[in-house]
């Protein structure tokens, strides 16, 4: 592999210890086909891995969009899960042809109530099941989730997903703030998913010139 040089673009790589962190490409564009231990990755933005659920950990909720939004942009078929009004979503992101779920108790269709795990997994397990070639889900709502039916039934709830997804061609993303977490929580997560630094991603993110169509204006 081409040694790193100061004028390479930041994407999602690896380290050492295999975790996701900023790395470099061998050309100044994000990380295509093989990491750098030769797993298999799909071919988007940062070299995320299919068959695998990250954890986005920090405050701005808004970053892990920004990055469905990327990968989005690529052709790859994604699902959107929010616990914000879906309409302004779409709005926001020019999700057009995207569809947005609605964590919520209000009734309507694509509505799903946050203590209705079993029925909400079945339906990601469709969504992925109906793009075999692959697909990327956004799921922010884990701590409502977690607000109305407790930590541990949350936890299993991602487990199960985390799983689900290992042998599918698919990328989850979980959009996390641990502030709303124990600490001895946000360590069985930490543990369960791959994690990803907010702040690093962010500053990739919004880097014009790197990712001009990503950046919201």
């Amino acid at each position: 592999m081409k040694a790193e040089t100061e004028n390479d673009r930041p994407v999602l790589g690896k380290t050492e210890n295999d975790r996701p962190v900023l790395g470099k490409t061998e050309n100044d564009r994000p990380v295509l086909g093989k990491t750098e231990n030769d797993r298999p990755v799909l071919n988007k933005p940062f070299g995320l891995e299919e068959g695998t659920c990250y954890l986005v950990r920090g405050k701005k909720a808004e970053t892990s969009y920004m990055l469905f939004q990327a990968i989005v942009e690529q052709g790859t078929p994604g699902l959107c899960i929010t616990t914000r009004f879906p309409e302004k979503v779409r709005s926001r992101y020019r999700f057009a042809s995207v569809p947005v779920w609605w964590i919520s108790f209000v009734p309507g269709d694509q509505h799903y109530a946050p203590n209705a795990i079993g029925v909400l997994a079945k339906v990601i397990e469709g969504f992925v099941d109906e793009n075999p070639a692959g697909c990327v889900v956004l799921l922010d709502g884990v701590e409502s989730i977690m607000n109305n039916i407790g930590f541990d039934k949350d936890m299993l709830f991602v487990e199960h997903l985390n799983e689900y997804m290992m042998s599918r061609k698919a990328i989850v993303l979980f959009t996390v703030d641990p502030e709303c977490f124990k600490l001895s929580e946000f360590a069985r997560l930490e543990r369960s998913l791959e994690s990803i630094d907010e702040p690093q991603l962010r500053q990739a993110l919004d880097n014009p010139e790197h990712y001009p169509r990503t950046g919201i204006r």
